[in-house]
């Protein structure tokens, strides 16, 4: 499945292979985002702006299934490209923040990016998009938040971010590459999704909220 000229994001068929339950109907476009994806050789990955995501992930003891993936313009267009990985298909926010269980955001940095900036952005698209009582009962959090990328300047370009709510802990988890934790573990059932605003909300672009949601643009 090839999207058709100009920008797109397509889910290609290793997604609906690997899982039906998690097929996609159609090929998710978003032409402003200017993100294509196209099927990857290797029928477990779908292949946005360059970058192989698995079709599948676990966390937590849970298989999780990729939701959609799209470009972001968190910092600047073409920055980062985003996935979201959840236990069942969500096709509008409130579902996806409604579900049970383990869930994962996988962020890719395609330039080399501050690390300071980055975490900026973060906590700004959380401000925008979540509610003042969010926002207010988990202060704490967002400190926490603000000390996640503290150790380090910048991120290369082709870091894979990985932000995985566990709730069997009920606590968010930053990890780099797959194996070093970028901060102790963020407790809360109501902070991962704040994190999911960062992309789902209600200010971010459509084009970058259908992606992860798997609508045609």
């Amino acid at each position: 499945m090839v999207a058709a000229a100009g920008s797109a994001l397509v889910v290609s068929a290793g997604l609906l292979l690997a899982n039906a339950a998690f097929a996609q109907s159609a090929p998710a476009k978003a032409a402003d985002a200017k993100a294509e994806a196209s099927k990857s050789a290797n029928i477990d990955t779908v292949t946005v702006e360059g970058f192989d995501f698995p079709v599948a992930a676990q966390v937590g003891g849970q298989r999780l299934a990729l939701n959609g993936a799209g470009g972001s313009n968190i910092l600047s267009v073409k920055a980062t490209a985003v996935a979201l990985y959840l236990p069942s298909k969500a096709s509008t926010p409130e579902a996806a923040f409604a579900q049970p269980g383990s869930k994962r955001i996988t962020l890719v940095a395609l330039r080399e990016l501050s690390a300071r900036d980055l975490s900026s952005a973060l906590i700004d698209r959380i401000r925008q998009n979540a509610t003042q009582q969010e926002i207010e009962s988990n202060v704490m959090q967002l400190a926490g938040l603000g000390g996640v990328f503290g150790t380090r300047r910048s991120l290369p370009k082709g870091s894979v971010v990985t932000i995985d709510y566990n709730p069997a802990t009920k606590s968010t988890e930053f990890r780099l590459n797959g194996t070093e934790r970028l901060a102790e573990p963020i407790a809360g059932e109501s902070f991962f999704p704040m994190m999911m605003k960062v992309w789902l909300g209600p200010k971010i672009r459509p084009a970058t909220r259908n992606a992860l949601l798997g609508i045609a643009s």
